[in-house]
């Protein structure tokens, strides 16, 4: 068996390298074959010059995949995910918070489950930034998609490599992984780990990631429902507006010749917007239908500019 861990980083100079020694250390102990795999989203310090002179010392575990500009944390896991040769895969953030050393309690968990999250029960981030938004991320990702962790977020996270061999991850949905691989049909559990505070370098957390969290999980709680079928939710919503203006039509045409009360011109146009409005949803619903069948391959989400590993070196 072997293990392979996924590291995406973005301007962590100074992490790195403590990390893989970290690292190193706790995978040597567990005696099995193992390499790491550094996926630099288009660092702009000297992260890149930091892991490679890693190589340069002679280390053959690690493997550097170097994206062409930054593509966002969750293509790089998945240009990560597809490098990986081992049957079990390891994530963890470059910025040295996770803690390493909780690895082989999630890899033991790993015998009666597919996936096995990392719980941060005692977060060390700070309040207002991090630690409330996450709190109501997760309470309402449980509640949407029935998800029994507490800490989806967390990417101190083991699975098997049939769990995500064919993943696909868009913009964002690294936070949501635990939620598309339950809703494939994979067991899911978690774990309690360490949490460590940020040492050196800055978060690359902003407001910003607060709101696109909330549309993030919207966007998932859709495509679970409709992400095959879209026509069916623009059916039901073209259907819903069509019956209101037929509704709509015959109160006016029995206040007109019933009652001899004649239409007002804002209800007469409400009738038509809602009539046209509904026929449209059912062509969006047909066009929605045509754009599901073509895939995204994974060369649409980012793009590799080179790999580096120790046999590369040699040449």
């Amino acid at each position: 068996m072997m293990f392979s861990v996924v590291i995406p980083v973005f301007n962590e100079e100074d992490n790195v390298k403590p990390l893989y020694n970290e690292l190193k250390e706790v995978l040597t102990k567990l005696s099995k074959e193992f390499e790491i795999i550094f996926v630099d989203d288009g660092s702009t310090d000297n992260t890149l010059f930091k892991l490679l002179s890693i190589i340069e010392q002679g280390e053959k575990k690690l493997q550097v995949i170097q994206l062409r500009r930054r593509f966002g944390k969750s293509p790089a896991l998945t240009a990560g995910f597809q490098s990986v040769k081992g049957e079990i895969i390891i994530t963890l953030d470059g910025d040295g918070q996770d803690d390493p050393h909780n690895i082989p309690s999630l890899i033991k968990k790993l015998n009666d489950f597919d996936v096995v999250c990392g719980w941060r029960c005692k977060r060390k981030d700070t309040f207002f930034l991090k630690k409330l938004p996450s709190k109501i991320y997760n309470f309402l990702n449980r509640k949407f998609n029935r998800l029994r962790i507490h800490d989806s977020g967390c990417t101190l996270r083991v699975y098997r490599k049939e769990a995500i061999e064919d993943i696909i991850l868009l913009g964002g949905d690294h936070r949501y992984l635990p939620a598309i691989l339950q809703n494939r049909g994979f067991s899911i559990t978690e774990v309690k780990v360490n949490h460590r505070p940020r040492l050196k370098g800055k978060s690359k957390y902003g407001y910003k990631r607060i709101f696109t969290g909330f549309a993030d999980l919207f966007t998932i709680r859709f495509l679970f429902n409709y992400g095959q079928r879209p026509l069916r939710f623009f059916f039901k919503m073209g259907i819903l507006s069509i019956v209101i203006a037929i509704g709509l039509g015959i109160y006016l045409l029995v206040m007109k010749y019933g009652y001899n009360q004649g239409a007002n011109i804002g209800s007469l146009l409400l009738t038509i917007l809602l009539g046209l409005g509904g026929v449209q949803l059912f062509f969006m619903g047909f066009l929605s239908e045509l754009i599901v069948r073509r895939r995204i391959v994974k060369t649409d989400l980012y793009s590799i500019k080179r790999v580096y590993n120790y046999e590369e070196k040699k040449k």
